[in-house]
């Protein structure tokens, strides 16, 4: 893992360097920020670079060499100096480690590996949703009883720290009101808001924000070989996350557009539409995917949008669709005066009722009539005016 493995986030790492080159360590630091934006990845290179033996050292910043002991000892997160505190499966208030099953150790080790692999992996064990007292008096007790090895500093990083149990939050409390020399504490966490406001007041918080989705769409191109149009299209979707655009990965993102494309078409048939439209729609509505639905809804979403583009711009718009852009400006040409606002809050409001379980063809048969009647009423206008 390096700072490059990092997707963006150009300005938080400066920081993090920078507080490194001038050797202004802060005890707690807080990582705020939705998954997939890297913040665990940065704070795990925050630890290498803070122990590498023989850093890389420029003018405003600070790198790791990626060479010395130390730095191989970070490649499997096997350094002394590096403490990762995660929620553990449900069982006794106290436990611990080597009071842990032998198959929930060996999970934890496998899944460790994989973040040294990957700094965008979720370390998530099965059962497990609380950050317990007893991990927290574990961690107190090596702060204590340990000194950073090889005159480098101690890294603790809590992951998920909105999980930690009250009795966990208070007793993390007593740990941060006690500074130790040469260790840097640092948590993350998707929802801040859930943790205790005494505990981010003493944090000097990061927040890590969404990435771009240009960002996205080169990462999934340049790392994980997904063609260029469909990581576009897959970005588009992410919010942001890079583990949430991997998830798309699988997804047949490109069909489940050609299938919403292909529905709004028949909507917009002449009067032999309706027996036809009222079968796809019964054979989607039969397959009770409620993702899939949601995903098609957004998918027409991202299309009409990038049509209402070129409708406003011409055919030099910035359009998400990259790989539809003939079908789009043809689109365009023959709906330029619909209410192109009005059918996209009817799409928005279409996935909204998905999301509170509203029978499907209840969702997408008057969505596809209120959208034919608007694009018709569009087109009936151009017909009288030319």
């Amino acid at each position: 893992m390096a700072w490059t493995d990092i997707i963006g986030q150009d300005r938080i790492k400066h920081l993090l360097q920078r507080m490194i080159h001038e050797q202004r360590l802060p005890q707690a630091m807080l990582f705020s920020g939705m998954a997939g934006t890297g913040a665990v990845g940065l704070a795990i290179e925050f630890a290498r670079t803070s122990n590498c033996i023989d850093p890389i050292r420029t003018t405003t910043g600070i790198d790791a060499c990626g060479v010395c002991r130390s730095c191989a000892q970070f490649r499997h997160l096997g350094h002394p100096n590096l403490r990762l505190t995660v929620a553990l499966p449900a069982g006794k208030g106290g436990e611990v480690e080597s009071e842990m099953k032998a198959d929930v150790i060996e999970e934890l080790k496998t899944q460790i590996l994989a973040l040294a692999e990957d700094p965008y992996f979720e370390i998530r064990l099965p059962n497990a949703t609380q950050i317990k007292i007893g991990a927290i008096r574990e961690l107190k007790r090596t702060l204590t009883l340990s000194a950073a090895q090889e005159g480098g500093r101690r890294v603790c990083l809590i992951v998920h720290a909105d999980e930690m149990t009250t009795e966990a939050s208070n007793a993390f409390l007593k740990t941060l009101e006690e500074p130790h020399e040469g260790v840097t504490i640092i948590l993350t966490t998707e929802r801040p808001e859930r943790m205790l406001q005494t505990i981010t007041s003493r944090c000097q918080e990061v927040v890590v924000p969404p990435l771009g989705d240009d960002l996205l769409a080169e990462a999934l191109h340049r790392c994980d070989g997904i063609p260029e149009a469909d990581a576009t299209l897959i970005a588009s979707f992410a919010q942001g996350s890079y583990t949430r655009a991997r998830s798309f990965m699988n997804e047949d993102m490109r069909g489940y557009r050609q299938d919403v494309v292909d529905l709004l078409r028949l909507a917009l048939k002449g009067q032999s539409f309706r027996i036809p439209l009222t079968e796809a729609l019964a054979e989607i509505a039969e397959g009770k995917d409620k993702v899939k639905v949601e995903m098609m809804l957004s998918l027409l979403l991202l299309w009409l949008r990038d049509a209402y583009s070129i409708v406003k711009t011409g055919t030099s718009a910035s359009i998400m669709n990259v790989d539809q852009r003939d079908a789009l400006e043809k689109f365009a040409a023959s709906f330029g005066n619909a209410d192109y606002p009005r059918v996209l809050r009817a799409v928005e409001h279409s996935v909204r009722l998905v999301h509170r379980n509203v029978n499907l063809t209840l969702v997408l048969l008057p969505l596809l009539l209120d959208i034919r009647r608007v694009f018709h009423e569009a087109r009936s206008a151009t017909m009288r005016a030319s």
